[in-house]
Formats: C-alpha cells, structure tokens, sequence
C-alpha cells in the first residue's frame, strides 16, 4: 500500500500591512509548486503573517531535497530582503523578521524526517543568509533539545 507522506509548514513573519512585501514573499514560495500555501493569517494588532505550507516528501530522503524546505527558504529569503523592521510598527514582541518555523509530519509521515527538512532549513538559513537561529526539537524519548546558531549579531525588536 502506498503511503501518503506530507510535511505542514508554518512561517510567521513580521509584517501584515506592507502588501507589496507580502506578494514578493508569496510569490518566492510559488517558484516551487509542489509545496502550496493552504492558509494566510493576517494580524494587523501585530503587523504579523503567519503562512501553512504543505508538501508531499519522500521517506528516508536526504532533507536537502525537499520542496517544502526550498520553498520556506524562499519566502525566508524573500521577508529578509524586503521587511524593514526599522519601520515596523506592531505590539508582538519579535526577534526578527521571521520569527518562529515549525514543521510538521502528516499523514503517514515521522516527527523526524519534519525534524531533518527542519534541522536542514536551519543550518542553511545560518549560513546562506547568515541568520541567527534556535531549533527547539523533541527526541524519541520526550527530552527538549535546543540547538543556538548565531553567526551575526541582530537586535531584538520589542515594543
């Protein structure tokens, strides 16, 4: 029997009310189709999105070759070129344009191969984009693990 396994995705960024940023981050993760957007939460309070992404992965793939992971890069990508947070009015305390990714199994797919696309997207955000980044995962037996890369100072963005 063929298993269906998929990947949930969930980006917040930090801006709702400059439209033209949110089409150019929307349009980044279009270039991959096989991943989709399936919602879009806006909340003008906050000045904050929040996107769920899906996408079929294969079991027991190297996490690099991901659809879902290329297309929360891009978005990620995109958001960093395009949000000021200089500018950026809104009353949720943030630590950056984009400041929390969750992934998550469906389906018939494991916590751990969301936590390989996950541990994957993180390493290349550190070093494609020079991110800062903590990736918080559970292991097999229930313990929280905490991982920090910093690999350049940013400031942290509370109102």
């Amino acid at each position: 029997m063929l298993k269906l396994t998929l990947a949930c995705c969930k980006v917040y960024i930090s801006e709702s009310r400059n439209k033209a940023a949110l089409e150019m981050i929307e349009r980044a993760a279009k270039l991959f189709p096989e991943a989709r957007i399936i919602n879009k939460f806006e909340d003008d309070t906050y000045n904050r999105v929040g996107y769920t992404l899906v996408s079929k992965i294969t079991p027991n793939a190297a996490s690099d070759i991901s659809p879902l992971k290329e297309a929360v890069f891009a978005m990620v990508k995109s958001a960093f070129e395009v949000v000021d947070l200089d500018k950026h009015r809104g009353s949720h305390p943030r630590l950056g344009v984009v400041d929390h990714i969750c992934f998550h199994p469906l389906a018939d797919s494991s916590l751990e191969e969301a936590a390989s696309i996950a541990r994957s997207l993180a390493s290349e955000i550190g070093t494609g984009l020079e991110g800062l980044y903590a990736l918080f995962s559970i292991n097999p037996s229930n313990e929280v693990q905490v991982e920090n890369k910093i690999s350049r100072k940013k400031k942290l963005y509370i109102q």
